[in-house]
């Protein structure tokens, strides 16, 4: 296990940032031909990477399968990328009902500098959400995440951000045309331990009570 770890590790970056750098040769959809990567990991092992994978982050796909052949089997990282030129099937959020919620985690460390300047998909192709909380492991955030970020995703499509959901389900923007998701449409900021208390000032209802719309 700890040598399908490490070269799970390896397969990732690879996916999502480094084939190009190697000189892989990587569609524009994210997929990587098996035969490329021979020499790394035989088709089993990459299987078992695929199939013991607790977020779902890789998906296989069989191309040219006839009674003849067996055909090719390409693999690619569901989300997460940082090179400009993939470009995945990724399936348009319309409206924020369509989505249970939106969350974001983080460190502690990062979230002064989050505070300040909102949530950047620095070099990634998107920013990562998440359908759930920390607890079970969940697609599109880490478990050891100490603040949770909501996202106001009904007021973002109304400025034209976009969202999308990934195959494996995580919610993922390109943020604003700098990259960004402003902190105006943060709806609420809690830690996540020792208790669910929001970060003063980061709340909805604390937002509202600030203008007057509320009675707190």
């Amino acid at each position: 296990m700890p040598q399908q770890n490490r070269l799970s590790r390896e397969l990732s970056y690879l996916l999502r940032h480094g084939a190009q750098r190697v000189g892989l040769p990587i569609r524009s959809d994210g997929y990587l031909r098996h035969r490329s990567l021979l020499g790394r990991m035989d088709f089993a092992t990459l299987q078992n990477i695929v199939r013991d994978d607790p977020k779902s982050r890789y998906g296989l796909l069989q191309e040219g399968h006839n009674s003849e052949t067996s055909g090719s089997w390409w693999i690619r990282a569901n989300q997460g990328h940082s090179m400009p030129n993939v470009i995945l099937d990724l399936k348009p959020i319309q409206s924020a009902s369509e989505i249970p919620i939106a969350v974001h985690g983080t460190s502690m460390s990062a979230w002064k500098v989050i505070s300040e300047k909102g949530l950047s998909r620095m070099t990634r192709n998107h920013i990562h959400l998440a359908q759930g909380f920390v607890g079970d492991v969940i697609s599109g955030m880490r478990s050891s995440s100490e603040i949770l970020i909501f996202i106001d995703v009904a007021s973002a499509l109304d400025t034209g951000i976009k969202f999308y959901v990934s195959s494996n389900g995580v919610i993922l923007t390109p943020g604003d045309n700098k990259g960004y998701l402003e902190c105006k449409f943060f709806s609420r900021v809690e830690r996540v331990k020792p208790s669910s208390d929001p970060i003063p000032g980061w709340d909805t209802r604390d937002k509202e009570i600030e203008s007057g719309d509320v009675k707190p």
